[in-house]
């Protein structure tokens, strides 16, 4: 099938399709299946970078994560320049 035959699938449509595969609920054995998948993928994708869909927030495990990381890089930066103008 040609690409502009194919139907032209809505975000409400590829959000919904996601949700169902996320949760098993689709047979992907079936024909088909697993390019109608990455079809919703590809258009949520699409949406999510045209700014189209608002990004889930991190987690905060995720986000603490972060947060320690920079806190660590800022430690550390402290600490080379310390050592730095205790030398001069």
């Amino acid at each position: 099938m040609s690409r502009s035959k194919q139907h032209a699938m809505t975000l409400e449509e590829a959000l919904a399709i996601e949700a169902r595969a996320r949760d098993g609920l689709l047979d992907e054995s079936l024909p088909g299946t697993r390019d109608v998948i990455a079809q919703a993928h590809r258009v949520h994708q699409v949406a999510y970078m045209w700014g189209s869909v608002r990004a889930e927030a991190a987690p905060p495990r995720i986000r603490w994560g972060i947060a320690f990381g920079v806190l660590m890089v800022l430690v550390t930066l402290g600490g080379f320049a310390l050592t730095f103008l205790a030398s001069r």
